[in-house]
């Protein structure tokens, strides 16, 4: 029996509400229940004009992987110019270690694919956004080729969670060079050691091969399915230097994948400017460049394959 069967049907599909400029939202719908933890839920919010299957970011907010929340983030305007977006919830640090949350990530995805019909959204058109850890955890997800690095979460573990793009805004991408790259004085490197030893559950000392095996750029080495990927990243990041994200755009270019790369003059981490029209705008055009080619997303999970760009 699942919870859904104890519900009042009004209490747990409420009805939508318009609180987004152009669209219509879907708020607190449950994407997976994991046993013994909460209830992970996103936010759906729908453009009012649709002509047709919409396609749809799924956003997965920043918070040093110890908070923020899924109203967070640069998307608000996404309804206005004829995409969905699902804003989700995932554990944070205080209530599992790595790699949980990427299962997270994964099971929204798969949720989004597995109800596209219900919402009229476009299954082969699912792209992935993500701010700093949510930009982490969205690319790992991205890149797993729908190989769980932990435990499956959900109802719809037989989906595949294959993304069509991905939009990267100052994310952490590699934990072992992390200290290294960030501008900060040395006195601030606590801060970064602290946000990866809780990350990962044990001292950053003590966690030197896993934090190799949860790199980005190996991910992104090790993958058969390349999504094309837009970064944007401040050259005065003090937080998260712009490595970062240079180092995983290269490894992407070195593995035949596609990947633009906006360095944005000045900004620092979560710098206000990454929510102005000039940054989103430059991912929405990156996006709707690539959802014009239209290429099918199988809707089960595939077999390893190398089916990148150019291959």
């Amino acid at each position: 029996m699942k919870p859904t069967d104890l519900a009042d049907p009004a209490l747990w599909a409420p009805k939508p509400v318009q609180i987004v400029d152009a669209a219509t939202s879907h708020l607190g719908l449950r994407y997976a229940i994991a046993p013994g933890w909460r209830p992970l839920t996103l936010d759906l919010h729908l453009p009012l004009r649709s002509n047709g299957p919409t396609p749809v970011v799924v956003y997965a907010h920043g918070g040093g992987f110890s908070g923020g929340i899924k109203e967070m983030g640069p998307w608000s305007k996404l309804p206005s110019q004829g995409i969905a977006v699902a804003t989700i919830d995932y554990r944070l640090t205080g209530e599992v270690c790595y790699p949980e949350p990427i299962e997270d990530v994964l099971a929204a995805i798969r949720w989004i694919r597995a109800n596209a019909e219900t919402y009229n959204l476009h299954s082969d058109q699912i792209a992935g956004w993500g701010s700093s850890a949510g930009g982490y955890l969205m690319a790992r997800a991205a890149l797993c080729d729908d190989i769980s690095p932990g435990r499956p979460i959900g109802d719809h573990v037989k989906q595949t969670a294959r993304l069509s793009a991905v939009v990267l805004h100052y994310p952490v991408t590699d934990f072992a060079t992390l200290v290294g790259d960030t501008i900060q004085p040395a006195s601030a490197h606590n801060d970064a050691i602290d946000v990866i030893s809780r990350f990962f559950g044990a001292p950053m000392s003590a966690s030197e091969d896993i934090l190799a095996g949860a790199s980005v750029p190996s991910a992104a080495r090790r993958a058969s399915h390349l999504p094309p990927t837009h970064l944007s990243h401040g050259d005065a990041d003090q937080r998260c230097g712009l490595r970062q994200s240079t180092r995983l755009h290269e490894t992407i270019l070195a593995e035949g994948g596609s990947s633009l790369m906006n360095i944005v003059a000045g900004a620092n981490h979560a710098d206000p400017v990454f929510s102005t029209p000039p940054v989103v705008e430059s991912a929405v055009k990156f996006l709707h460049s690539v959802w014009e080619q239209n290429t099918p997303i199988s809707s089960t999970t595939p077999s390893p394959s190398k089916d990148r760009p150019g291959q």
